[in-house]
């Protein structure tokens, strides 16, 4: 690759990175979100009073360690020392900044820990197509939960590839490790699950280097594993104030009950998902989640480049691997490490929703494995039709889906591959908004639109995301209040996002639904004394309030959330 090229792609992946920063400053809070404020915001007075501070008893769920929260919110504090006020007022850009902070260090961490498995060449496109994906720069800004995932993930790798090949620095390497460990734990315990066929493989490249000493590498292993270990338990429970509390108690059967269900509570989220035009019940995804995926989600060049990788590796034309030492057993590890987690929840049967949200950490090793084909293209160019072939496809696929991701500013992650520019054949066959983090835009441009007197005179209910909506109602137009329950009907607006929802008029009056829908989407009706709005079908929420749309917020055709006067 010449310094030319080089050059340009770190020029873009500058460009990438200062358009996730704005865009990260732009979108609204996400639905889970203000969850995460208030769970950091409670875990850090915990930390502060020494545990005298019990609201989280009421406030929190029990079975989340919090340890990502509860940094944010103490890295929010600081700017209280500058100024009382902003915090309290811009919730959504302090936490979008944490967030886009890790995000970027993630980059980094992915560059490194590419270039040193493989080359620069690799590590610069690795980490642009990671960038150009749009369902991770569509979160960058707004995830609390499965970004640090990624983080951790990568950083993890990075450390413990180190202390598994090189004899120096072994126990900053060993160290280093350990905390991301606890801090991806500190997350999700599941992160033990994620990480698991990276130290299977790091542990291999262990075992071979040290065949002749296997004593020696054994109660090595065991006096690290220890260290570890407590590290990682050391993050965990810092920011677990029940955990906390059933260790003072001596509790040790609710402790661990507690591990448990955090680990092994894989059916957690919404009842209700949407893909490709078929609805299904969340706690029975079908198997064909991921292909759907792929095929509608991902842009096209992505999936051409990985196909081509595998091409040349199994046909044997990579002329890279000449280069790189163990390359075979490198790149066996990189496809573990991602298909690894979608196996697992295959042949488990989790509950998979909101696209790729769950699994944006394997995105940086489908990346490696798709920047493979270009390195290869850069070993070989030539004037050869098939190569001048190749690359014109390249570009016209990827100029066709760049065009299409910058039209989604801020809104990335609802990027959908079809083939023609517009979205309009897609409104009703995906979710396009499930996190809510068009409320802002939305809120916004309702204050725009209407004086303050007519702002008065609103009564608004909604179909979903409650908290996050009202921290934008409240801020920017006043309104303290949303229309729920009885009072619903009272309401003369309603707001609406564009997701799948199963919402009923009052669940205080009506039973929960024990089982929803099946794999076409039937209503069964068999367990229920009472049913959605529409029985018998599943909706949006679009669907479930007639009337007619005053504002709304749309990109490429598709209407991600609106504000609708209700007729009913």
């Amino acid at each position: 690759m010449s310094l030319t090229i080089k050059n340009f792609l770190i020029t873009f992946i500058a460009f990438l990175l200062l358009l996730a920063w704005w865009s990260s400053l732009t979108i609204g809070l996400s639905t889970d979100e203000y969850f995460h404020h208030i769970n950091g915001l409670v875990r850090f007075e915990y930390l502060k009073t020494f545990g005298e501070f019990d609201e989280y008893q009421f406030r929190n769920n029990e079975f989340y360690p919090g340890l990502y929260d509860t940094l944010s919110y103490g890295l929010g504090q600081i700017v209280l020392l500058i100024n009382k006020n902003f915090y309290s007022n811009n919730i959504d850009l302090m936490m979008h900044l944490v967030n886009i902070f890790f995000s970027s260090l993630s980059i980094l961490g992915l560059y490194l820990f590419s270039k040193k498995i493989f080359n620069k060449n690799i590590a610069i496109l690795t980490s642009l197509l990671t960038l150009l994906n749009p369902f991770f720069f569509g979160h960058m800004g707004m995830n609390s939960k499965d970004l640090i995932i990624f983080f951790s993930l990568i950083w993890f790798c990075y450390y413990f590839y180190l202390y598994c090949t090189e004899d120096k620095k072994i126990i900053k390497n060993l160290l280093l490790s350990s905390i991301f460990i606890g801090f991806g734990c500190g997350v999700r315990l599941t992160f033990l699950i994620v990480i698991f066929p990276a130290v299977i493989c790091g542990l291999i490249f262990l075992f071979k280097k040290y065949e002749s000493d296997l004593k020696y590498l054994t109660k090595r292993l065991l006096f690290h594993s220890l260290i570890a270990i407590v590290i990682t338990s050391f993050f965990v429970i810092l920011c677990w104030p029940h955990m906390i509390e059933e260790i003072r108690n001596g509790n040790f059967t609710k402790f661990f009950s507690l591990i448990v269900k955090n680990t092994i509570n894989w059916n957690d989220g919404p009842k209700l998902g949407l893909i490709n035009g078929e609805y299904y019940e969340v706690f029975n995804t079908p198997k064909e989640y991921f292909l759907n995926i792929i095929i509608y989600r991902l842009p096209f060049y992505f999936t051409l480049l990985i196909v081509a990788s595998y091409f040349l590796i199994f046909t044997k034309k990579l002329l890279i691997k000449k280069h790189i030492k163990g390359f075979y057993q490198k790149f066996l590890t990189i496809n573990i490490i991602g298909f690894f987690p979608i196996s697992l929840a295959l042949i488990l049967s989790v509950s998979i929703y909101d696209n790729l949200r769950l699994f944006l950490f394997i995105i940086p090793f489908f990346s490696l494995i798709a920047a493979f084909s270009i390195d290869q293209f850069f070993y070989t160019f030539n004037n050869s039709f098939k190569s001048k072939f190749f690359l014109t496809t390249i570009i016209i696929l990827f100029s066709f889906s760049f065009y299409r991701f910058i039209l989604l500013t801020p809104y990335q992650y609802d990027y959908v591959n079809y083939s023609t520019l517009k979205h309009k054949d897609i409104n009703e066959k995906w979710e396009h908004d499930y996190w809510g983090s068009s409320y802002k835009e939305l809120v916004l441009k309702i204050k725009n639109k209407y004086t303050k007197e007519e702002i008065k005179n609103f009564k608004i209910t909604n179909c979903s995301g409650d908290r996050t909506l009202m921290y934008y109602l409240s801020k920017e137009l006043g309104i303290k209040k949303l229309y729920r329950g009885t009072e619903e009907f009272e309401a003369t607006h309603v707001v609406l996002i564009n997701r799948t929802t199963l919402d009923v008029f009052n669940p205080k009056i009506y039973p929960k639904i024990n089982h929803l829908v099946d794999r076409k989407g039937v209503m069964e009706l068999k367990d229920m004394e009472y049913v959605v709005r529409f029985p018998g079908i599943q909706t949006t929420c679009f669907k479930q309030y007639e009337g007619t749309n005053e504002v709304v917020v749309s990109r490429n055709g598709v209407v991600l959330s609106a504000f609708r006067k209700w007729v009913k």
